[in-house]
């Protein structure tokens, strides 16, 4: 199968993207333009990370022209010679640290949507691994390669997410930035406040004195810790709650084989489900993949020593240690920190036409249907979306705020979900008969009458908090008949038990 360049699969579905689904936004039509903001009015963006890069580039293509990001981090372009420096996948594992953060992006529909917006669709897709499913490792498995069980994301063919490095992604969004004149980029400036009279203070180690900007619009993209957000708390009455679950993560290696191939099968999310934690592992486009134990903090603050930690994993997961995926585990484990997991809800995001969050500093959650990056993505998707329907900011922005808070909520919520799908259900043969039944109803019934809540999260538009809903009312649909086919089935056998000719007295 091609997944990319719009080759293969794709040809008959003509101007759809990868999944087959239209990127347009569910039951949204462009109302006509209206307009009382000048295009020309100073915008500044905190945060040069994966969602403000976008959104700065959106804005951009929708005639805005005095935009400017600013980043804390150091400028991660210095000593590249050009965009061609970014292509490839050859970044992986080579930039600074000013990129580098866990975990491994899983890039699905909403995300392409955006890209597909920029015109970068095709130059990220080819820096990216097809995963058309999960590899399961069930406990006991041996061999990598040999016991394991493969679950497709979706019945239908060609249906895939990818994987790709956060700072191959990041790299490319700035990069690109630098050949549009109307975005300008300042490193090392961290944000600080924004007094009463809208003046934007950033601290820069490196000048004497601090930057001090009179926009007329900021937005916040910068991050799960935003600033930007704090600062929209002291105007408008926001509720805000931060919440960690009680497991943590280590991002570990699998490199390619002594003979430069994968260890394992490429084109797929594999995964090691054991109850309470589990091992992960994607695939890189240099043959290696990164993996990611997610477990509780006692367990995983518990091994003191190389001896433990090859001792648990060559008791949970035994093929990683037969077939010597992982040579260097024991020193990648204690090199790499414990990490938190969090969720983030806020609401509103917006004050009047002035400030507005995005991304993380909005809905951060936890990684485990792989929308963190794709949902900021499709933030920024669809305040450019909203800004071709009105240039009112007061307006887009309540909108905006009204339209995505209870979408991100539900993202929080599924996300938690998907940890005990992952890390339990992904054994379970109950649960691979649930998904096929959800394809076939899928399959056989009017379109959209039943899909399933993989499908609806990871390869449409439909708002979280509705895909949520309708897969809630799909199960209780599916129990209920289940039931009743088992109190069918039961009647019937005591029925025929009871047509059974008495035996005869002796």
């Amino acid at each position: 199968r091609v997944y990319i360049k719009g080759k293969g699969e794709r040809g008959e579905r003509g101007e759809q993207d990868q999944t087959g689904s239209n990127c347009a936004e569910p039951g949204k039509k462009v109302s006509k333009m209206t307009s009382n903001t000048s295009k020309d009015q100073p915008i500044v963006v905190v945060g040069a990370g994966l969602v403000g890069a976008m959104t700065a580039i959106l804005l951009s293509k929708r005639g805005y022209t005095k935009i400017t990001v600013y980043d804390a981090r150091p400028d991660p372009r210095v000593g590249l010679s050009g965009p061609n420096e970014a292509s490839g996948g050859e970044l992986h594992g080579k930039l600074g640290n000013s990129l580098k953060r866990s975990i491994n992006l899983a890039l699905s529909h909403r995300g392409i949507c955006a890209l597909k917006a920029i015109g970068l669709e095709e130059q990220i897709l080819e820096k990216a691994v097809p995963m058309e499913g999960r590899m399961i490792h069930p406990p006991g498995c041996m061999h990598a390669k040999d016991d394991t069980v493969f679950q497709p994301y979706d019945h239908r063919p060609g249906q895939a997410i990818y994987s790709i490095s956060r700072e191959e992604l990041n790299l490319s969004l700035l990069l690109h930035i630098q050949r549009i004149p109307q975005v300008s980029v300042v490193f090392g400036a961290k944000f600080e406040s924004i007094d009463k009279h809208a003046r934007a203070t950033f601290s820069a180690p490196d000048l004497d004195r601090p930057i001090v900007t009179e926009p007329s619009v900021v937005l916040g993209a910068d991050g799960a810790f935003s600033k930007v957000r704090e600062q929209l708390g002291r105007v408008v009455r926001m509720d805000f709650s931060r919440a960690y679950i009680s497991s943590g993560y280590k991002e570990l290696t699998i490199p390619p084989t002594p003979h430069g191939h994968y260890a394992m099968h490429p084109h797929a999310l594999h995964i090691w489900p054991r109850g309470d934690f589990m091992l992960i592992a994607l695939p890189n486009q240099d043959k290696s993949f990164t993996a990611t134990l997610f477990a509780p903090f006692e367990t995983l603050e518990g091994l003191g020593t190389e001896e433990e930690v090859e001792g648990f994993f060559l008791k949970w997961f035994p093929d990683v240690c037969s077939c010597r995926l992982m040579p260097t585990l024991a020193h990648d484990y204690f090199s790499s920190p414990s990490s938190s997991l969090l969720s983030i809800r806020v609401s509103p995001w917006h004050h009047q036409g002035r400030l507005l969050l995005l991304g993380d500093a909005a809905h951060a959650t936890v990684p485990f249907y792989g929308q963190g990056m794709n949902a900021g993505f499709e933030d920024a998707l669809r305040l450019y979306e909203m800004l071709g329907e009105s240039e009112d900011l007061s307006e887009v922005f309540a909108r905006f705020s009204a339209e995505m808070v209870p979408s991100r909520e539900g993202l929080v919520e599924v996300s938690l979900d998907n940890y005990k799908e992952m890390s339990a259900k992904t054994n379970s043969r109950l649960f691979a008969l649930k998904r096929r039944l959800d394809w076939v109803l899928e399959s056989v019934l009017p379109a959209g009458a039943w899909s399933p809540l993989y499908t609806m999260v990871t390869f449409s538009r439909t708002h979280y908090h509705i895909a949520k809903a309708q897969a809630e009312r799909q199960d209780a649909l599916l129990n209920g008949a289940l039931a009743l086919l088992a109190s069918a089935a039961l009647a019937s056998a005591l029925a025929a038990l009871l047509r059974l000719p008495k035996p005869r007295a002796p």
